[in-house]
């Protein structure tokens, strides 16, 4: 019997990766499962599904095949495979997208994937995580790259702070896990109302455990809004939720 499915379809399988028409790559599976509970915690309270069958958070791979190399193999790879594949109104049957933590290696990889793809453009096809995700009324890159800036002018001296999706947790809730592991920490980075932390390989563990046992909706909430906000990047439309709820 032969599947009824399209070449990038069998292509996900066969790398295990559960796609859907909006796909987007991340460094490693913490950065999933934080999201994962971010969306069920969302749900349980509102009814909104932020990764449901519109959207999927995957992670490039495990150990050496994941992090900022793996999102770019991946996306690379999708993209161009995704492109030969229309709806019947013309429109991508798929989009794919990469996103990276604003590291060093995240800043180095976003110009790395530009010169392997020039078709690749940042505001677009990959995004870095910032302290500030606007939401730009248009989605062209030129005009999401000002809203960017503007709205994360504050966090740069030089280059924008660097910021990770751990740093999106609350203070409440980082500081009673600090208590407990205070070594967790190797250094920090503080600038206005941002603080951005270097956790060590166990305490980064540490915390994502932490989070899964005593994480609230209200914790998560700004991790829930880089959901919603891809959803405004990714042009995904709501089937029966008002939009004021997104």
């Amino acid at each position: 019997m032969v599947d009824n499915l399209d070449f990038i379809a069998l292509y996900a399988r066969e790398k295990n990766f559960k796609i859907q028409p909006r796909t987007i790559f991340v460094e490693g599976i913490t950065d999933v499962k934080l999201f994962e509970l971010a969306a069920q915690l969302e749900k349980e309270q509102t009814g909104i599904d932020l990764l449901g069958n519109k959207l999927v958070i995957i992670a490039a791979g495990e150990g050496d095949d994941g992090g900022a190399k793996g999102v770019c193999r991946e996306l690379v790879v999708f993209k161009n495979i995704s492109g030969r594949y229309l709806l019947p109104s013309g429109r991508p049957k798929y989009r794919f997208i990469g996103l990276f933590d604003n590291d060093k290696a995240g800043r180095q990889a976003v110009s790395d994937v530009r010169k392997t793809d020039t078709s690749i453009l940042e505001f677009k096809d990959v995004f870095r995580l910032w302290p500030v995700m606007p939401q730009s009324p248009n989605r062209d890159p030129d005009s999401l790259r000002k809203s960017f800036e503007l709205e994360n002018g504050r966090y740069k001296i030089g280059t924008c702070i660097d910021w990770e999706l751990e740093d999106l947790l609350p203070k409440t809730l980082t500081d009673v896990f600090l208590d407990d592991f205070p070594t967790a920490v190797i250094r920090s980075n503080h600038i206005h109302d941002k603080t951005h932390r270097d956790w060590t390989p166990d305490g980064k563990a540490q915390l994502h455990r932490f989070i899964k046992q005593n994480a609230i909706r209200s914790d998560l909430d700004a991790v829930i809004g880089v959901l919603r906000v891809f959803w405004h990047y990714l042009g995904i439309k709501p089937d029966s939720i008002p939009s004021s709820k997104l």
